[in-house]
């Protein structure tokens, strides 16, 4: 079962960790904004770079493939967390 993030919620991010396939991760594209994606492997490129994307919780948005485009992991998320009563 995929964790379901609202708005208002709180994610703690680790910049040490390396993301696996299935992590959610905060990063930022060529133009410097910051997303927060779930990460997908897709292989090595023949420079022996990692190529992942990184797929958008609303599934009407594109995924960001970094073949295509500069993106940079600021880290993985360890911790979500959601207030149940303000």
């Amino acid at each position: 079962m995929e964790p379901e993030f609202k708005e208002g919620d709180t994610i703690i991010v680790d910049p040490d960790l390396c993301p696996g396939p299935g992590d959610y991760v905060v990063a930022k594209n060529g133009s410097e904004y910051a997303t927060f994606k779930k990460y997908r492997a897709r292989g090595v490129n023949e420079n022996g770079e990692e190529v992942f994307e990184l797929v958008p919780l609303n599934p009407d948005f594109a995924a960001l493939n970094s073949a295509v485009e500069k993106i940079s992991i600021i880290g993985v998320v360890v911790e979500h967390r959601r207030q149940m009563r303000r």
